[in-house]
């Protein structure tokens, strides 16, 4: 398989487009040398584009700071982990290259696990093919590393990878030439600073100053790691003297402000361009939300025993860890363990081994392995890895029963290796256990109903369980044993092997179970870990998002393509000293934005929902008061914060979703328990409305397209843009002030030029027309024209292109496809699990974002009252007495496919009664907040004459349902009675 990187994400694009603009319209001049960069003057253009470019993106006023003094020139991208920093930081690269002729950039990562991925990306063909050809680039990166020397006696060979990179010439426009250096080449020795070479390059022996002479752009890693009073900062700054220094993180070293009693911390932000933080991240599903879990002890008190080490079989070291902290104890044969706790009184040490101890109760520990304070229980971290292998077949199972498969991988962190490996006698109860339990597991799962292909995959574990699992320590890199390299390269650079399902030779690959003892922690992760087991505590000073980055990415199905338009969790379990580890991880990332965001709102959010609701800015700030919920500086009351985000949901409230970060330990507060008695009144209807069904269209609509074309063609899609000012003054008058529109100023600009196939790519992604169908059009386009401009090759005409393609599609192709009917039915839904039983709850935010208090109908379907508008919470509080059971229908729950190539669920369900009162009827409803038909949108008026088509071909495959939307107009109760009328 492929990982299929994805092109025109917002997220990323947003971040590129930054940088590039930073540079529009500076002063740029050619380079002296041919190896050399071209030289950008930071002038007061540049900082003006970094001032826009802030605004733009919405940046809060606390972090629009120009760091004009900072030389050479910072610019910073701060993007969460998981989001795609090493792709975004390549695209630029290439970005800067087209737009600026810049050839020559120098990579520093802090680590040589992060050098190792960096190192695997660029250097890819599939990534180079990406950049080059569907990108559009037509440009190849030189991948150069710099790697340690070894010493040679003789000679002082000057380091080729800095030879090769300062050769390569600005002359040669295909080709972008990257040097990737760690942070320890920078320092460590003296490789890079020393003048004695036996041959230098360009008449520099030192490498540094070679480097140097080529003005390069340095691009920064992980900037958090480049403290800027460190030695490593130093050296690039002052040794490779870059022009620029580009530093992508999601997190960013902080600096001291002030003095004594003053000082304070604050971010050490340089140019900040923009800022996908964590919230960001989390709320805008670009990563998965995190599920933590930790296992309660057995015992009333959360404590526990570790062995730490033997001291030559005749005493053992205990810590005693608690919340309250950790203690070492040092005991020996016949020794009490009632000294480290009360909880242990009775259980002594009978014999002590070179690597375990023995207890009075029969049981042995082995060194590293923990255990409650129970003195019967098992051991606790044999108690965390049952729950993992849970939580991961869990998973694993709705994964395998997707139409296109997710390979589900877990990772453990461990603290003894040799539990694992196992020691110099062969001992490893770690990897025993492990095994033991996996096998367990999986022998429960074959007994459950399976897939024919999932049943396979499960006896293909049984059947060799140790090729489920692997390890990768630090101590590997030195081990000689085949078995074990094969597991290293699997894990470090193969990812695409440990991504799939089926090995090259057609067998099943098995292996999805990976331990560590976090050295994987930094520079490597996979975007199909869905459970991370921490089986030793990492301290509560460590980041906690940079704990579970991991595990953070979006997955990637069996065919490499990225699943983008679902939620994932990851799951993540931790013992009971990390107990409060979710409300750290919120703690932490809402800590990240800046404090007035989260209490003040500013004039454009409030412009911006005060026209939403249709009212005046000021009378709507003035109902805001009376209300209490602001101040006259529009700061937030914090009493009544949480109402006043539920009665004005159109604010964008800065916090992190109570959905993304939960904890399984604790009962959901974002949940609406589903009321199992009414969804069995509807299980036959909502059975009915998620078959699956394809839209086809009819015979004539491609003949139809294929003339039309042309039509679209000569309407106005090649030719400039008019983009016009909105003119206002304010005049005061006797006794108000007034705003007054003046006319303002039209002007014509041309779109940013687009490459020829990229152009025909970019329609054809949005609309599905062939290309050689648009290639044909254009060129018989231009030969009804007598002459095209090759300008009109850009982005606005392919935007206007796509624009009055789909409004065609809503004015023709309405009546010209139908729906049948596929043999696929999913195997769980949103109120199902796989086994067709009521799921006990849902996620709130599934049914509606507002909740009102009180108690919901007995015919209700819910338990709470949760809607989204006015209109649906009229609905659900209305009893209707014909009505026998009905329900708001979850988000995107019912995919009825559109001839806008995407999908549309309604909103409500219900079965009513017939006038006789012997039969059922079964209704969808789609409610719309507008007053009349007039007033949909076209798309909004598509999505709705497709699903009328969807219901009217469910009834003729026997399943009768009536479809109706309700407008602000209509009552509820009166659609029902209409329907009833006309049966």
């Amino acid at each position: 398989m492929e990982l299929i990187l994805q092109t025109g994400l917002t997220h990323q694009q947003k971040a590129v487009d930054s940088i590039a603009d930073v540079f529009k319209n500076t002063t740029i001049s050619q380079p002296n040398q041919y190896y050399g960069n071209p030289e950008i003057f930071p002038d007061g253009i540049l900082f003006e584009n970094i001032k826009q470019v802030q605004k733009t993106n919405g940046l809060h006023s606390s972090l629009r700071i120009l760091s004009r003094e900072v030389k050479p020139l910072h610019l910073d991208i701060k993007m969460e982990t998981g989001t795609g920093k090493t792709y975004v930081y390549t695209h630029a690269i290439y970005e800067l290259h087209r737009q600026y002729g810049i050839n020559k950039f120098i990579v520093v990562v802090p680590s040589l696990p992060i050098k190792a991925g960096a190192e695997q990306f660029l250097g890819d063909g599939y990534v180079q093919k990406h950049f080059e050809n569907t990108c559009g680039y037509g440009a190849q990166i030189e991948l150069y590393t710099l790697k340690a020397q070894a010493k040679k006696k003789g000679k002082t060979f000057f380091p080729s990878a800095v030879r090769a990179f300062v050769e390569g010439s600005c002359q040669t426009k295909n080709r972008i030439y990257v040097l990737l250096t760690n942070m320890q080449l920078l320092t460590n020795g003296n490789m890079l600073s020393r003048s004695d070479y036996d041959f230098g390059v360009h008449g520099y022996y030192r490498p540094f100053d070679a480097l140097a002479a080529t003005q390069p752009f340095v691009i920064m890693d992980e900037p958090h790691r480049f403290q800027r009073d460190q030695k490593a900062y130093e050296r690039i700054v002052e040794e490779l003297k870059p022009q620029c220094i580009v530093r992508f993180g999601a997190t960013f070293p902080d600096i001291a402000v002030g003095k004594g009693k003053n000082k304070t911390t604050k971010k050490d932000y340089l140019n900040l361009l923009y800022d996908l933080n964590a919230c960001e991240s989390f709320n805008q599903n670009l990563i998965k939300g995190v599920a933590k879990e930790h296992f309660e002890p057995l015992s009333s008190k959360d404590e526990k025993i570790k062995i730490t080490s033997i001291e030559s079989k005749t005493s053992a070291i205990f810590n005693h860890i608690s919340v309250n902290g950790r203690k070492s104890y040092t005991l020996q044969t016949g020794d009490s363990l009632s000294v480290i706790s009360e909880e242990l009184k009775g259980l002594s040490i009978t014999g002590i081994g070179k690597n375990f101890v023995e207890f009075s109760n029969g049981q042995i520990k082995f060194t590293g392995e923990e255990f409650t304070v129970d003195i019967f229980s098992d051991s606790y971290q044999e108690q965390m890895i049952r729950l993992a292998i849970q939580r991961h077949f869990e998973t694993e199972r709705a994964n395998f029963d997707r139409p296109c498969k997710i390979k589900t991988l877990a990772l453990f962190f461990i603290d003894n290796i040799d539990s694992y490996r196992g020691d110099s006698n062969g001992n490893k109860w770690l990897h025993s256990i492990f095994e033991q339990l996996l096998k367990e597991r999986i022998e429960y799962e074959l007994k459950q109903t399976c897939s024919t292909e999932y049943r396979a995959y499960l006896e293909a574990s049984k059947a060799d369980i140790s090729a489920c699992h692997a390890g990768y320590f630090a101590k590997d890199n030195t081990d000689s044993d085949d078995n074990i390299a094969a597991e290293i390269d699997e894990i470090l650079h193969n990812k695409k092997k440990l991504l799939s399902i089926v090995n090259e030779d057609k067998s099943l690959n098995t292996r999805r179970f990976l331990f560590s003892k976090w050295t994987l922690k930094e520079g490597w992760d996979n975007p199909n870990v869905f459970t991370i087991v921490k089986l030793r505590s990492s301290g509560s000073d460590n980041s906690k998002i940079q704990e579970v980055g991991r595990g953070l990415r979006l997955p990637v199905d069996e065919f490499g393509n990225r699943i983008s338009n679902e939620e994932f969790m990851l799951n993540y379990i931790v013992d009971f000293t990390e107990a409060d580890f979710a409300n750290r991880l919120v703690a932490e990332i809402n800590a990240e934005l800046p404090a007035e965001q989260a209490t003040h709102i500013s004039i454009e959010e409030m412009e911006r929902v005060a026209q939403l609701r249709n009212i005046d800015t000021n009378q709507f700030m003035i109902e805001l008061m009376t209300r209490g919920y602001i101040d006259f500086s529009r700061k937030i009351n914090v009493d009544k914060i949480n109402d006043f985000y539920q009665d004005y949901s159109e604010f964008n409230m800065p916090r992190l979703a109570s959905a993304k970060v939960i904890d399984k330990n604790k009962k959901a507060k974002n949940t609406v328990k589903v009321r199992e008695a009414r969804f069995n009144e509807l299980k036959e209807l909502w059975n009915a409305i998620n078959k699956k069904y394809v839209l086809f269209f009819n015979s004539d609509v491609e003949q139809s397209i294929e003339k039309d074309i042309q039509i679209l063609l000569q309407n106005g899609v090649f030719g400039s843009q008019e983009i016009t000012t909105d003119r206002q003054k304010i005049y005061a008058g006797k006794s108000n002030i007034e705003v007054v529109g003046e006319a303002g100023v039209t002007y014509l600009i041309s779109g940013k030029r687009l490459p020829y196939n990229i152009f025909l790519k970019r329609i054809n992604k949005a609309t599905s027309i062939p290309i050689n169908t648009l290639h044909n059009a254009i060129v018989q386009y231009a030969k009804s024209e007598n002459g095209f401009n090759q300008a009109y090759i850009n982005e606005s005409s392919a935007a206007r292109f796509i624009s009055k393609f789909n409004d065609w599609k809503y004015d023709n192709l309405k009546g010209r496809f139908n729906y049948k009917k596929t043999e696929y039915t999913p195997a769980s839904t949103k109120l199902t699990n796989a086994d067709g039983t009521v799921r006990a709850e849902v996620v709130q935010g599934e049914i509606g974002t507002n909740i009102l208090r009180g108690e919901p109908s007995a015919k209700y379907l819910y338990d709470v009252i949760a809607y989204d508008s006015p209109l649906e919470c009229k609905n659900i509080t209305k009893e209707i007495e014909e009505v026998i059971v009905y329900g708001k229908i979850p988000r995107r729950s019912i995919s009825i496919p559109t001839i806008g190539n995407d999908s549309y669920s309604p909103d409500f369900m219900y079965v009513v009664k017939k006038a006789n009162g012997e039969k059922e009827l079964n209704i969808v409803i789609e409610t719309k907040q507008v007053e009349g038909k007039s007033s949909l949108r076209g798309e909004e008026d598509m999505k709705i004459s497709c699903a009328k088509e969807f219901f009217n071909q469910l009834t003729l495959d026997g399943y009768k349902v009536s479809f109706k939307t309700q407008l602000n107009n209509n009552g509820i109760k009166s659609i029902i009675e209409e329907i009833l009328k006309g049966e």
